[in-house]
């Protein structure tokens, strides 16, 4: 196994700091920095850059401080999450870099990003990282490897898979920490403890459905729903976490996605585990 990482951040330090700041000559030499609209079809558009750039001016100071970190972050968790899945044999490139300010973490294309602007401290940069590792090590493991896009259920297994996995990596932190990356959730996840049902039944309605307004319902904060917003990424890790007590992280990890949307599909109509929650993963 190799670990190649991308060290943006210099550049980007160099860009703000400099007395004539080029906006276009610096993302025309770094286009990662679009990566975060990009990988979902969206395209840059004066109110992102004038939202990066307030953005930029309120964590200078993070930026700065996360800056000699990040390689180390995801070195790190590169370390802790690869035996856990057996893929000493896959290679793992990561981009270190100031994004614009609209996600913390993401993989497209094989590849591991970081936003440092968006990583408050340590412990978000541990979980977050050993995050964004499992995703980039479960889709290439399969037979088949998983696609980039694909069904509602497909997004809701490998969320809860990633975020089961630091439950049980980093059993300090809460669920809650787990599934934001940080402290302040604890209502919200008791808000999904209480709709968890609801939510089962309406993610098993569109479980196939590929349809991007249906994916943000369920996974992200701009998605219109009367559940909590995230409330997919709870329930994913109810899943991974029940699957855990028979299953292996190697096993879980080379599911082909037909076998994962069949236990996805088993278990949401299974009501037996409907007021089952916890906290942490089982023991490995």
């Amino acid at each position: 196994m190799s670990v190649t990482v991308r060290d943006m951040v210099p550049a980007f330090l160099g860009f703000w700091m400099s007395k004539e700041r080029s906006w276009d000559e610096y993302v025309g030499k770094h286009p990662e920095v679009f990566n975060d609209l990009t990988r979902s079809g969206r395209t840059l558009q004066e109110a992102h850059r004038e939202k990066a750039f307030a953005a930029y001016e309120q964590f200078a100071d993070r930026i700065r401080a996360n800056a000699p970190h990040a390689t180390r972050w995801i070195e790190q968790a590169a370390d802790r999450v690869v035996p856990l899945l057996d893929a000493a044999h896959l290679d793992i490139d990561g981009v270190a870099m100031v994004g614009l300010a609209t996600s913390n973490g993401w993989v497209a294309d094989g590849t591991l990003y970081l936003a440092v602007e968006l990583i408050p401290d340590e412990r978000a940069a541990e979980i977050l990282a050993a995050h964004e590792i499992a995703h980039a090590l479960q889709a290439p493991l399969p037979e088949q490897p998983w696609p980039d896009d694909g069904p509602l259920g497909q997004d809701i297994y490998s969320e809860g898979f990633a975020t089961a996995l630091t439950a049980e990596l980093f059993p300090q932190y809460t669920l809650a920490e787990h599934l934001w990356f940080g402290p302040g959730y604890d209502d919200w996840l008791a808000d999904c403890r209480r709709q968890e049902a609801a939510a089962r039944a309406a993610i098993l309605a569109n479980l196939d459905s590929e349809d991007a307004d249906v994916s943000r319902r369920f996974l992200t904060l701009s998605g219109e729903s009367e559940l909590p917003q995230r409330i997919g990424y709870y329930v994913g890790t109810r899943l991974i976490q029940d699957l855990r007590r028979e299953h292996s992280w190697p096993d879980l990890a080379r599911w082909s996605t037909a076998r994962a949307m069949q236990e996805l599909r088993t278990w949401l109509t299974d009501n037996d585990n409907d007021n089952d929650p916890v906290d942490a993963g089982v023991p490995r």
